[in-house]
């Protein structure tokens, strides 16, 4: 209630005397007396309007202010509209008819009301109109506060499940990657030992990688692209000849900035999507897109009849991740039997 402008002090007191000029030169108008006006400029009927105008507007804050109280501020059935329209008709139209008589009978002395009917009548149904117009102005301020308001907190969800999810993505720990790891590990410590403590190095490489950034809501891209050559590290451990990754020149966009563990999900779901053998190596070539500003991760389309849930889950938190920062998606093209996946830069010194 107290965020409708209506009920704010400056507008009580600066809006008033301004309604009650207009009033006044309107009702000259409609009585043809606009000829008057340069000698009746600052008369008491001028002042009368004014005090008019302050008594509707008060008067009629006040009924709105008792009907919201009533109704617990809930004012958008048609029934407690037409209750809030009716009380400020009422109470305005009352304060307008009381003043005026009080005026012209207290104050001017006249003793006959037909003396000032006509003025009477006049001055009751402008300012009874003026209380149906400003319950008008203050149900659409209010519609309008409340549409705001349901959008902001539409909004507020809306950032506080991409935080979530935001978290969730960069906490994730792939424990297929760590048993497929362990499983590569078991098979190194038996024929080549020194293998094996490499590959112990880089597994831990890429979980303190994974632990160390769970906080942190961006990482400068050459960070990424280190992540990514380790973890690939694992994925050669175990196809040997039949994968390989070749990242072009990216040092012109060395200052781009990516989310967390995006490219190693990548990788990682790219490898578990894509059918890979002797006869069907996997490629995976990383370049820069200068002009959209992306970073492209293409392969040979080669996918799996059906793919696993924590896959299709991993690609899905992707998206949701990025919309976090930016307005510009995750996108995914297959083309010419290829498959394009684009992941938006981000420029944390840019405009």
């Amino acid at each position: 209630m107290r965020k409708n402008l209506l009920h704010q002090p400056l507008f009580r007191i600066a809006v008033p005397p301004v309604y009650g000029f207009m009033m006044y030169f309107l009702i000259l108008l409609v009585m043809n007396s606009m000829y008057t006006i340069s000698e009746t400029m600052l008369t008491q009927e001028l002042l009368v309007c004014v005090i008019l105008a302050y008594l509707v507007s008060e008067g009629a804050r006040f009924s709105t202010v008792m009907v919201e109280k009533r109704f617990d501020g809930e004012l958008k059935k048609p029934v407690n509209m037409s209750v809030l329209f009716v009380a400020n008709l009422v109470i305005g139209t009352g304060l307008a008819f009381l003043f005026t008589y009080l005026y012209f009978t207290a104050y001017l002395e006249r003793t006959s009301i037909e003396s000032f009917r006509t003025e009477l009548l006049t001055l009751v149904w402008t300012f009874g109109i003026s209380s149906g117009l400003y319950t008008l102005f203050y149900l659409s301020i209010y519609f309008l506060t409340n549409r705001n308001e349901t959008q902001i907190r539409q909004e507020d969800l809306k950032r506080q499940n991409l935080e979530h999810q935001l978290e969730i993505f960069n906490n994730e720990i792939n424990p297929d990657l760590l048993f497929q790891s362990l499983e590569t590990l078991i098979s190194l410590v038996h024929h080549d030992l020194d293998g094996a403590e490499d590959f112990v190095d880089r597994l831990s490489v890429v979980y303190r990688y994974i632990l160390e950034n769970r906080k942190r809501e961006l990482v400068n891209l050459r960070e990424e692209v280190r992540a990514s050559e380790n973890i690939f590290h694992l994925f050669k451990e175990k196809f040997p000849e039949q994968v390989n990754l070749e990242i072009m020149d990216l040092s012109c966009c060395g200052d781009r900035h990516m989310v967390p563990n995006s490219m190693p999900i990548l990788l990682d779901c790219i490898m578990n999507s894509t059918i890979i053998s002797k006869r069907q190596p996997l490629s995976i070539t990383v370049s820069y897109d200068d002009q959209e500003d992306y970073l492209i991760v293409q392969h040979k389309e080669n996918d799996k009849l059906s793919l696993a849930r924590e896959v299709v889950r991993r690609r899905e938190q992707l998206h949701e991740a990025y919309a976090y920062f930016t307005d510009r998606p995750v996108i995914q093209i297959k083309a010419y039997g290829d498959v394009f996946m684009k992941l938006p830069l981000l420029n944390i010194n840019g405009s």
